[in-house]
């Protein structure tokens, strides 16, 4: 059996009706378009879930329909989508421990779409809980999400499955550099 890497992502395909001044529409149509959808959805909470950024990708779109300075298109896109369910296994960094808990995020990504809280009242007397470090690896199991229209983040409450020793700290300052 093979395994297959795991992400938070899923291909998505949507359709959106997108507005454009009728003074900015020329041959470059399409990256207009794209421009638009991008400046409007990506980095961004839809009901659909978070759209990742620098995903979008048109199919196709649509002849204009003109309403008084604007042309509207209907545009159908694809796009990565992060949008956890209850019981999805999910890696994480550690971000902050404290009092309440601990709050980590997405493990590979620099851009983050989901702030995760595990609350320390239900591992009080868990002796890997109390271990756990900032920069660790975890990996946490999905008990419920909240977001609204436009939020940054997908906000999760979570069950801690298991620790793994390795920080983050010798990627981080890969990063910074």
């Amino acid at each position: 059996m093979t395994s297959k890497k795991q992400s938070i992502y899923f291909k998505n395909i949507l359709q959106k009706d997108v507005k454009i001044n009728i003074v900015n529409i020329g041959t470059n149509l399409n990256s207009i378009l794209k421009e638009s959808l991008a400046s409007r959805y990506e980095g961004k909470c839809l009901k659909e879930g978070y759209i990742k950024n620098n995903s979008i990708v048109i199919i196709n779109y649509s002849s204009g329909l003109l309403e008084t300075d604007y042309v509207v298109f209907s545009v159908s896109f694809e796009c990565l989508i992060c949008r956890p369910i209850e019981g999805m296994k999910i890696k994480c960094k550690v971000d902050n421990i404290t009092k309440a808990g601990i709050r980590a995020s997405y493990f590979n990504n620099i851009e983050s779409p989901i702030m995760v809280f595990i609350a320390r009242d239900h591992y009080y007397n868990n002796s890997t809980f109390t271990k756990i470090k900032e920069n660790d690896i975890i990996i946490i199991k999905v008990i419920g999400i909240r977001y609204e229209l436009n939020d940054n983040f997908i906000y999760i409450i979570a069950e801690l499955l298991k620790s793994q020793k390795k920080r983050m700290n010798k990627t981080n300052k890969l990063m910074k550099k």
